[in-house]
C-alpha cells in the first residue's frame, strides 16, 4: 500500500473519491494508486500531488 498517498489523502480530509474526481479519474483507478497495484503517469500523478498540497517526489519518490 502506498501510505504516503492514503496519509497525504486524510490529512486533507478528502475521500478517494473525491480526489479522484478532482484529478479526473475514477475511483477504482485512484484506488489502484493507493493501493500500490498501478502507477499513474507523470501528468496524472502530478494532478494527484496538486490535488493533496504535495509534491509528486513525497508522493511516489524516485518511481511507482
Amino acid at each position: 500500500m502506498n501510505t504516503k498517498l492514503r496519509t497525504a489523502r486524510e490529512s486533507v480530509g478528502k475521500t478517494q473519491k473525491q480526489v479522484a474526481e478532482e484529478v479526473g479519474i475514477g475511483e477504482r483507478l485512484y484506488q489502484e494508486y493507493e493501493y500500490d497495484t498501478r502507477c499513474p503517469n507523470a501528468r496524472t500523478a502530478i494532478r494527484i500531488a496538486r490535488a493533496l498540497g504535495s509534491t509528486v517526489e513525497e508522493l511516489f519518490g524516485e518511481g511507482c
